[in-house]
């Protein structure tokens, strides 16, 4: 019978520990089995005390040192390596995850053998004085460094243990020839490559501003039950197909689409056992149907909250809050937070206040590259004023807007292009008017503040006065603006938001008096 014969034909096999299989095993095939030479299979545990050292015995039947373990009888592995704990240390262990196993070759010993580690923890703190060791086959016992225990290891068992130590560090298992890595492929070997855990966390707001925090069936490991929508990200997925996924399943938003980075936070090895990358990305506003359509959908919420960004915070743990901060500071500017630990790192582009700014430019703590990055940004705009024969201004009103109010022609400078402030003055006025026309003097800058935005600097360009052939030739882009008027100076207030009436009344007073540039504040003159 070969191999793939035997293990076809066993039909259903037990469970662990029931003693009994769902149906009978066939005689002849236990027989055979029986009589079917097998390598000595060895099982041992990776012990770590609560400092992270290992524990290593020196065993009297041979030189060298050793880790815990021994080899199986007609058992299971873990309940092997129970057994051999208990009876050559008097340990009790938590067996943890397989960390590696090693084909050694008959060559070696006589006779093949595969080995099996696995990592372990004692239930509670043992110090090694207090373990009660089998003498006839350990004369000592320590919990060592790792760096000290490699040193006290035969040379087969130091590899063997060198590649658990490092599977340990990561997320795969060490599959070994004698101690050394059997040749993998390339994807293979990308999977086993030792790696921090991936974590993904969607902001998702509505359209008042308001924050989704969901409350959990269980804790976070600080006591806290609460946090934003995500969770751990598959090692199929990239962090944004994580952080949809995630919201799909807890909440049903499957058909939102998952926006911009936000927030990157990296969490030690020390907090967790492992290193942590944790992703915030973007979501929504949501609109009034998305948001009644909102559902816990697996067992893990048991609640969800719409709250303010200051009531979410009030609900998180000290490192979700610091985290959400940076975050809605990273949303409302444009920018992106590199967070260590939730702490905002120096070079961030959000986080870092001033008075941290210069305590770490005072301390030479900062290159050119990172004092870049941390220094505030500005929004640069442009607008141009135009004028009919009437004196009346051109007004246009923009299809992305719901609150009903009108803007001058006009939009961003694309600065990262090398586009100037008048470059792009001229080219939105072909965009959206569909007038090919260089802008004239500049009447006016102004510094609008938009906390907890970036400020803006709009610039105010003269368009001059449009005739009626001029008017009659606006085309409009009808994705972007809706339609065009004429206003009169005194009925600008029933159409443009607050501050910039008050802007384009004092670019009209600058053009008409030919006092040049006026300078701006919020939309008033800033006094000389």
């Amino acid at each position: 019978m070969t191999s793939s014969d035997a293990v076809s034909s066993l039909g259903t096999v037990p469970e662990s520990g029931s003693g009994c299989a769902s149906e009978p095993v066939d005689a002849d095939l236990a027989a055979y089995l029986r009589q079917h030479p097998a390598p000595v299979i060895a099982v041992d545990a990776l012990v770590r005390d609560e400092e992270g050292r290992m524990l290593v015995v020196e065993p009297t039947y041979k030189d060298g040192w050793d880790i815990v373990g021994g080899l199986v009888e007609d058992e299971e592995l873990l309940v092997a390596l129970g057994r051999e704990a208990k009876e050559e240390i008097g340990l009790d262990l938590r067996m943890g995850r397989l960390l590696a196993v090693d084909n050694v070759p008959k060559e070696v010993f006589g006779r093949s053998l595969v080995a099996f580690i696995y990592a372990a923890r004692t239930a509670h703190p043992v110090p090694a004085r207090d373990l009660v060791l089998q003498h006839d086959e350990i004369r000592a016992a320590e919990f060592v460094p790792d760096e000290v225990a490699l040193t006290r290891f035969p040379e087969g068992l130091r590899r063997r243990v060198a590649a658990a130590i490092e599977a340990e560090r990561g997320a795969h298992t060490a599959h070994l020839r004698d101690g050394r890595p059997v040749p993998a492929g390339r994807r293979d070997h990308y999977a086993l490559l030792p790696s921090p855990m991936v974590a993904a966390a969607a902001l998702v707001t509505d359209g008042q501003g308001r924050v989704l925090v969901l409350e959990h069936s269980y804790d976070h490991g600080d006591g806290n039950r609460f946090w934003l929508p995500g969770g751990m990200v598959a090692a199929d997925e990239s962090a944004a197909q994580g952080a949809a996924r995630e919201i799909g399943e807890e909440v049903g938003l499957g058909d939102v689409p998952v926006g911009r980075l936000l927030a990157v936070d990296s969490t030690p090895a020390e907090v967790h056992g492992r290193a942590l990358a944790s992703y915030v990305f973007a979501v929504g506003p949501l609109t009034d149907d998305q948001v009644a359509g909102i559902r816990c959908g697996d067992g893990e919420v048991v609640a969800t909250h719409w709250l303010s960004p200051d009531e979410a915070a009030q609900r998180l743990s000290p490192r979700g809050r610091q985290r959400l901060s940076a975050a809605l500071q990273a949303l409302a500017s444009g920018g992106i937070a590199h967070l260590d630990h939730a702490v905002p790192c120096a070079g961030s582009p959000v986080g870092v206040g001033p008075a941290r700014r210069a305590e770490l430019e005072a301390a030479g703590a900062v290159g050119a590259a990172e004092h870049l990055a941390m220094r505030p940004k500005a929004v640069v705009g442009t607008v141009v004023l135009f004028t009919d024969t009437a004196g009346r201004v051109l007004l246009v009103e923009p299809a992305y807007r719901t609150d009903g109010r009108w803007i001058l022609p006009g939009g961003g400078v694309d600065s990262d292009a090398g586009e100037s402030p008048r470059g792009a003055a001229r080219r939105e006025v072909r965009e959206e008017l569909g007038l090919d026309r260089a802008p004239g003097a500049l009447l006016a800058t102004d510094w609008v503040r938009r906390h907890p935005c970036s400020p803006e600097v709009s610039h105010v360009y003269d368009g001059g006065v449009l005739t009626e052939s001029d008017l009659a030739a606006v085309r409009l882009p009808a994705h972007e603006l809706s339609a065009w008027r004429l206003s009169a100076p005194d009925e600008l207030d029933a159409w443009l938001p607050a501050r910039m009436a008050s802007r384009v009344r004092a670019a009209l007073a600058a053009r008409e008096a030919g006092s040049g540039t006026v300078e701006l504040e919020d939309g008033r003159p800033v006094p000389q």
